[in-house]
């Protein structure tokens, strides 16, 4: 008997280690593959940054505030997150901070934002804010982000704004200058948004409901399209 109670409890000994044992190893493979599931580009949870550059597009409302088109330009940067739905639909938010920089036209009718000639000026903005945006994913891939279309809004901070001049004397001599703490920038900002890309290059478009000056200042705004190219920081 007592030969009898050694193995029975010898034989529970090991069939209680064995279950344990299997236990750990299950658990700890099941949690790897719920995390190769769940990010990836075209998984549940995927985030990137990018790079971009926008330029303006259109013309201003009113006259007195002309641009040069090609060189006013944003140079940006951003984070952005996408939480996919299903086959088609996905959202997101984005994170970015651009520099926005205006080259404004030297003509008598000169309005933004002052009517004095310079040889050359630009206003320059910079900026940081949110985006939201709604994805409709337009063919079937794999583990890649493939072909989409983005419709959005965003919002902006305005922290800083700067005047910068360039003239020269009768006698030759290079007169730059540079304003800031202006009062006639609004602080804040939004607009709508819209994208079209195939993996990392998306081009994009933005239209500015808000105004770029305050009521007070009484100026014509600057144009409120702009379009450009987006570079996204992932794998192909």
């Amino acid at each position: 008997m007592r030969i009898f109670a050694i193995f029975t409890h010898l034989f529970f000994f090991l069939a209680l280690f064995q279950v344990n044992a299997q236990t750990v190893i299950i658990a700890e493979d099941v949690r790897n593959d719920r995390d190769q599931r769940e990010y990836g580009m075209n998984r549940r949870h995927y985030s990137h940054s990018w790079i971009g550059i926008r330029f303006v597009a259109g013309s201003p409302e009113n006259q007195g505030a002309d641009v040069y088109t090609g060189r006013s330009r944003a140079i940006e940067y951003g984070y952005r997150y996408k939480r996919r739905f299903s086959d088609i639909f996905s959202a997101g938010a984005e994170f970015q901070a651009n520099r926005y920089a205006f080259h404004m036209k030297q003509s008598d009718h000169k309005l933004v934002p002052d009517p004095v000639i310079n040889e050359k000026e630009r206003l320059v903005f910079l900026q940081t804010g949110l985006g939201f945006f709604q994805r409709i994913n337009v063919d079937r891939r794999g583990d890649y982000i493939g072909r989409f279309l983005d419709i959005g809004v965003y919002g902006h901070w305005l922290p800083h704004v700067r005047h910068i001049t360039h003239d020269e004397t009768p006698e030759g001599e290079r007169i730059r200058i540079r304003r800031t703490r202006m009062d006639y920038p609004n602080k804040f900002g939004y607009g709508v948004m819209a994208r079209i890309g195939i993996n990392n290059l998306v081009l994009s478009g933005r239209f500015r409901y808000s105004d770029l000056f305050t009521d007070d200042a009484g100026l014509p705004e600057l144009p409120r399209w702009s379009v450009g190219l987006d570079i996204g920081m992932h794998p192909f």
